[in-house]
């Protein structure tokens, strides 16, 4: 931890980005409980009015929708699904790489093949696919699907990373002492892995925002009355000639928190690099 904050006092970027981060996370939690307006309600006497005007500080979308709330009620439930997509695609990829590294054998042989066919489909468009046969763009299927699609990538590094560590001296000494296999990979080896396993998880974060923003954007991913921010990009193009705002001010804050969080990955992976 010392080592972590005197990295982060020389790397004025990394500050940036995590105050970046911090801040949505602000408005997600209690955003919504300081804001005047919600997402849902609409001025009918000031549709499209700029920012600033009328009381709304980023402007109104063409239903006279406050463009700050919706953003702040967005924030919310995107950051709840690349949230929760980053822990579970990290924890199903962490056991089922563990488990194919550590017996190898054709389990192995067979996990890469399975893990390089689902890699070759690029995750949004697996996404979209597995959407289009549930029909279901709830949070919960959501961040099922988007997990799923990331799960290969994730499996092959922690894979890669038990191989590095399973012929280490420990990892005999532990069988020798006659511990199980659970025992050895989960308690023994995961330990000793955790820092390329952040990094992954960290950099997941960040795919899933862009990944969710995308489908939102193609009219797949959360649908009205849930606030999405591609899906507030696409709604308000056919206005972005008269009213840019509707379309600038979610598209920066997807920007942002994907850019903040990239940075918040590389120096999590320089710090972890440095002490392993």
């Amino acid at each position: 931890m010392k080592y972590f904050l005197y990295q982060l006092k020389k790397s004025p970027l990394a500050v940036i980005g995590i105050a970046i981060i911090l801040m949505w996370l602000v408005f997600a939690f209690i955003g919504p409980s300081i804001i005047p307006y919600t997402h849902t309600a609409m001025d009918s006497e000031n549709q499209m009015v700029g920012p600033g005007m009328a009381g709304h500080l980023l402007g109104t979308d063409s239903l006279g929708r406050d463009i700050l709330a919706r953003i702040v009620y967005g924030s919310r439930s995107i950051l709840t699904v690349a949230l929760l997509t980053s822990i579970f695609s990290t924890f199903v990829g962490v056991v089922l790489g563990f488990s194919a590294g550590y017996f190898g054998g054709k389990a192995d042989t067979f996990f890469l093949r399975a893990m390089d066919i689902l890699m070759a489909i690029p995750p949004l468009v697996l996404s979209m696919v597995i959407l289009g046969i549930l029909g279901d763009s709830s949070i919960v299927s959501l961040t099922i699907i988007v997990s799923i699609a990331f799960v290969p990538a994730t499996a092959r590094v922690s894979r890669g990373v038990l191989l590095t560590e399973k012929s280490q001296e420990y990892v005999s000494a532990a069988r020798i002492r006659g511990e199980n296999h659970l025992y050895i990979m989960f308690v023994e080896i995961l330990p000793n892995t955790m820092g390329p396993i952040i990094v992954e998880a960290t950099a997941r974060f960040a795919y899933s925002i862009m990944t969710v923003a995308s489908l939102g954007f193609l009219g797949v991913g959360l649908q009205p009355p849930t606030p999405d921010w591609g899906m507030m990009v696409i709604e308000n193009k056919p206005i972005i000639a008269q009213a840019p705002w509707t379309v600038l001010f979610p598209a920066l804050a997807i920007a942002s928190l994907v850019i903040a969080i990239s940075i918040f990955s590389d120096f999590v992976s320089k710090v972890l690099i440095h002490e392993r």
